[in-house]
């Protein structure tokens, strides 16, 4: 192919054509960086300015990418994508770090990503911490999670708090003190909400925190059993509660400011019981109205 355009013409269409990605300017944020471009005997430089590439006077760059006018062509063609000529074929050389390469092709990239998650209970997923008997499935709430994908959402599992802190049989469930059970939880709480936190700052909603009603650990409108897994109580009836893991998240969510951040529980589906649809009925028009 040969380049029919003048190369600061291939350049600034590419470069307005990285402003326009929807993930350009979080890939951007606190990147202050002057791209040289050396295209034959022409150069011409870019400055990351408030979160976007924009035509720069000659500077000291931290970077210089070179490659032949056709490969820019091919490019605006979308024959040939920015990321695999820097990364793979090697037809855009550069000097500088790979961190700063890798940056600069990343915002290049389609992104078809929804950005759109919610975070869901462990058990949900797999099933095999639950209780035996506890469960209609055999692998995971597939009804569930169907439901879930036909919505769009990513899908991110959080830890079982009982697996982790109780054993897979629950051989610990009741014997451990209070404070300890409640720091174990906390720890994997904090880890919970560090993800939120992540997905929020780079542009993601997260639609819910999905628990299992009437788990002690993840229940979050309706909680059983809390007090005997606490070891302080025998009392096994529902309460209109939150289990000690959601409990922990919320704390741990509200001290961050995190307040708006939705938490709602799905009931868990025992063999012989019913109401399936109207729950995953319910879930569906909770993510629409999100």
């Amino acid at each position: 192919m040969t380049a029919q355009r003048p190369v600061p013409d291939l350049i600034e269409v590419l470069r307005r054509r990285g402003n326009e990605r929807i993930h350009s300017p979080l890939a951007t944020r606190k990147w202050p960086r002057v791209i040289r471009w050396h295209v034959r005997e022409t150069e011409v430089f870019w400055r990351v300015v408030n979160g976007t590439l924009q035509p720069s006077e000659p500077a000291s760059p931290q970077m210089t990418l070179t490659c032949e006018p056709e490969v820019l062509e091919k490019i605006l063609a979308r024959e040939l994508e920015f990321f695999v000529a820097l990364w793979a074929t090697g037809e855009i050389t550069f000097e500088g770090s790979f961190s700063d390469a890798f940056r600069l092709g990343y915002i290049f990239l389609d992104d078809h990503r929804g950005r759109r998650v919610v975070f869901l209970a462990h058990c949900f997923l797999n099933c095999n911490p639950r209780f035996p008997g506890g469960c209609l499935h055999e692998g995971a709430t597939i009804p569930l999670i169907q439901t879930l994908l036909e919505c769009g959402v990513g899908i991110v599992q959080m830890p079982c708090p009982e697996f982790l802190c109780l054993g897979l049989e629950k051989h610990l469930y009741g014997e451990l003190e209070e404070f300890e059970l409640r720091r174990c939880f906390r720890n994997l709480a904090t880890g919970v909400i560090d993800q939120v936190e992540e997905y929020l700052k780079n542009g993601h909603q997260v639609l819910g925190i999905i628990g299992m009603n009437p788990s002690p650990s993840c229940g979050v409108e309706v909680t059983k059993g809390k007090g005997t897994m606490l070891g302080i109580d025998a009392d096994t009836s529902e309460k209109e509660a939150s289990g000690v893991f959601i409990e922990e998240m919320q704390k741990i969510a509200s001290a961050r400011g995190l307040n708006a951040l939705p938490f709602f529980g799905v009931r868990r589906v025992l063999p012989g019981e019913s109401g399936k649809a109207s729950r995953l009925e319910a879930v569906r028009k909770r993510l629409a109205r999100a």
